[in-house]
């Protein structure tokens, strides 16, 4: 959605177009939430999840009933850095193999979006930086399979929620329970309360 002031404007309305214009089964927003010591000033995973539960409280049940909230801890680039080989696929040239490694422990990198943009950089030139809202899909179409993603957490959240096995679980996502407490956890990785 380009911003994340524009996903909370707006995510709800074109989450409800989709379940009433185009049928579909379920939509998920997602938005990533940065780590809260990096901004005083941010909101709260809470907070966020709280504002786009009351609009989606204003749409009638039948739509209600498919959308879903995950707010991710870490940024969506997290799970594209988990997924190396499509890092490689997408930088590499017949002339110049990328030989890109995910770093060993995502959870410890605290800017994703940065590491992919080095990546990009060193690959095609200062000129060619990772630009999210055009190759962040390019990036996943390039998946061969959910094999390393997979051992992301919150892609497993993810993953359980498009597959309909978080149903029981849903209320805290709607809530964000499980995301504030991964951000707890990863806030005492790092030393902070």
């Amino acid at each position: 959605m380009g911003s994340k002031e524009r996903l909370m404007e707006d995510a709800v309305s074109r989450a409800a177009a989709l379940v009433e214009v185009e049928n579909c089964d379920l939509v998920l927003i997602v938005w990533d939430l940065k780590p809260l010591w990096e901004k005083p000033s941010a909101k709260k995973c809470v907070d966020e999840a709280a504002l786009l539960g009351q609009q989606i409280a204003k749409l009638p049940a039948k739509t209600r009933s498919r959308i879903r909230l995950l707010c991710l801890t870490w940024e969506l680039e997290t799970w594209l850095l988990a997924e190396d080989r499509a890092v490689r696929d997408y930088l590499s040239t017949a002339a110049h193999p990328c030989n890109f490694k995910a770093p060993g422990k995502l959870d410890k990198v605290t800017d994703p979006k940065a590491e992919l943009n080095k990546a990009f950089v060193a690959h095609r030139g200062k000129s060619r930086r990772y630009v999210d809202w055009q190759e962040a899909i390019q990036l996943v179409s390039r998946w061969p399979d959910a094999g390393k993603v997979g051992k992301v957490e919150s892609f497993h959240r993810f993953s359980r929620m498009l597959t309909g096995a978080a149903k029981a679980a849903a209320p805290a996502f709607h809530q964000c329970g499980d995301v504030c407490n991964d951000l707890a956890h990863q806030a005492a990785q790092m030393g902070k309360n």
